[in-house]
């Protein structure tokens, strides 16, 4: 997945932003993403990818 493809779709929020968002505010967790950005808080059908990202910027 690209940083510019949506992650989020009941949000359309990218996975760019949610990467941002992890840094910026040091997120741990899909709830703080949710606290922070939204993205999560819908259907949950993207909380794997937010669980990838976490890692991703967490590595």
């Amino acid at each position: 997945m690209e940083n510019d493809d949506i992650l989020c779709t009941c949000m359309q929020i990218t996975k760019g932003e949610i990467i941002d968002a992890i840094k910026a505010g040091n997120l741990k967790t899909i709830e703080e993403i949710g606290d922070e950005t939204e993205a999560g808080t819908i259907c949950g059908s993207c909380h794997e990818d937010l669980e990838d990202s976490i890692e991703e910027v967490n590595d």
